[in-house]
């Protein structure tokens, strides 16, 4: 059980965070998933960035939208990717749920006049197999 009490908020490149389950917090016994709530302020942003696990995000409150680049790639004796050069454009609002696939660039943006606040998850098993690697191409505003 995690209370609400329990965590902090972090300022991070994704921008202000509260993780609710990771590999680092001992007291959760939760072995599958990664859990965080995101709040991004009103006319801010999130970070950029670039993940290989799939997300899945409840929005809490406020509003806004998620812009999301696709990666294609090519595996041979090493990995080549390209970034899609425009965006997809996903509108969110209080209620709404956005799924992020794996292996794409995501960034998120309040609209509203307060601020955006999301419950972000994740597959920690996904991240286990070794596709756990995050780059943040902008820092949150």
């Amino acid at each position: 059980m995690v209370h609400a009490d329990d965590n902090a908020w972090q300022d991070s490149p994704l921008g202000r965070v509260k993780v609710l389950s990771s590999p680092e917090k001992s007291d959760l016994r939760d072995f599958s998933v990664d859990a965080f709530e995101l709040e991004i302020p009103s006319g801010g942003r999130s970070g950029r960035r670039w993940h290989m696990a799939d997300e899945v995000l409840y929005v809490i409150s406020g509003e806004g939208y998620s812009l999301h680049w696709e990666v294609g790639a090519d595996i041979a004796e090493k990995y080549y990717a390209r970034i899609a050069n425009e965006p997809t454009r996903h509108d969110i609002k209080a209620g709404d749920t956005l799924y992020v696939p794996q292996n794409t660039v995501a960034q998120h943006f309040s609209t509203g006049s307060q601020p955006l606040h999301m419950l972000s998850a994740q597959n920690r098993i996904f991240k286990m197999l070794g596709y756990n690697k995050v780059v943040y191409l902008d820092d949150a505003s």
